[in-house]
């Protein structure tokens, strides 16, 4: 893929040592355009964020902002091991203030996705003045349950010596697809082919001892607008849901994708609507079109929302009993 020309910006932070940050846009060119911050997922790295942002649905804001795709620690295509010890999730969160600063933004909007949307909350639960909006897509705000535990410890052992066991394989697969999918044996085979496995072992690992959030996020998070993004067949629904309960319900909107996992790769369209009506709502990207506002699919917590009549297109499936964290 190309690198769409982005420009590499190395930034020093305290918990991470160095972060490498992906420019797309010209920053010579960011009078009155948006910041947005992304900060990606396990399995992947700033691609994922390029490839999103590429697609036709996204050509308008692309025009109107400037985005600061952060890459996570040793997760860049055929990157050297790492070594030392691994950030914290709450440590890399931390770590985005003194992006935001080499940049010299005063606040953004903040866009991450899976593992990735975790550390976005608790960069904004940490410094919520710096923050305009945030997106968040396959959200997780609790610490792992007994099942995914159980999973977690025997791999563990293995992931504490940087090797990617079977299981931590499978475990990524099913965090991207949830249950079967075309597309998983050719995600495997690029994974396996660009990413240093030793580097993502620690990455996932940073993720398996994720503190919880679910009791605070409420309250730090009250007076800031949030877009929460998941499909109808990822693994992540339940988790996603939960952190619903737990946001200020009139900041707060819920988009369910029907008939999907991965919202950014197989609805990249309906996301890209909601990333505009949230940006629209925090005050900036008013000069950008809503396309296909007659479609948009989106389940809103907002009062206003809730004051008109409305016909829900959104499939709630019946969620089967799990463990409580």
């Amino acid at each position: 893929m190309s690198e769409d020309n982005l420009q590499m910006v190395v930034v020093q932070a305290p918990n991470s040592g160095v972060l490498h940050v992906y420019v797309q846009g010209n920053l010579e060119e960011r009078g009155g355009k948006t910041i947005i911050l992304t900060v990606h997922d396990i399995g992947t790295n700033h691609k994922s964020f390029v490839r999103f942002v590429n697609h036709p649905s996204m050509s308008a804001v692309k025009e109107k902002a400037i985005f600061l795709h952060v890459c996570i620690p040793g997760q860049e295509d055929n990157s050297a091991d790492f070594f030392g010890d691994f950030p914290t999730l709450d440590g890399i969160g931390d770590d985005l203030n003194a992006v935001l600063d080499k940049f010299e933004v005063k606040s953004a909007i903040a866009f991450g996705e899976g593992v990735g949307a975790n550390i976005i909350c608790r960069f904004a639960m940490g410094h919520p003045n710096r923050i305009m909006g945030i997106i968040l897509v396959h959200c997780t705000s609790t610490t792992a349950g007994i099942i995914e535990y159980c999973k977690e410890k025997v791999m563990n052992m293995r992931l504490e010596n940087s090797i990617m066991s079977d299981g931590a394989w499978d475990y990524l697969l099913a965090h991207k697809f949830g249950g079967e999918s075309k597309s998983r044996q050719e995600y495997m085979d690029e994974l396996k082919a660009t990413l240093n496995p030793k580097n993502l072992s620690k990455y996932l690992v940073a993720f398996t001892k994720r503190t919880d959030l679910s009791s605070t996020i409420g309250t730090k998070l009250e007076t800031v607008d949030a877009l929460l993004v998941t499909g109808s067949k990822a693994s992540h629904l339940h988790t996603v849901y939960t952190t619903h309960k737990s946001m200020n319900k009139k900041k707060t909107t819920l988009l369910v994708v029907d008939n999907v996992a991965d919202v950014m790769q197989e609805a990249p369209d309906k996301l890209a609507r909601s990333l505009i009506l949230l940006c629209k709502g925090c005050g900036v990207l008013s000069g950008v079109a809503i396309p296909g506002m007659e479609r948009q699919r989106t389940l809103s917590s907002s009062m206003e929302e809730a004051d008109r009549p409305r016909r829900m297109s959104v499939t709630q499936p019946h969620l089967p009993t799990v463990p409580s964290n």
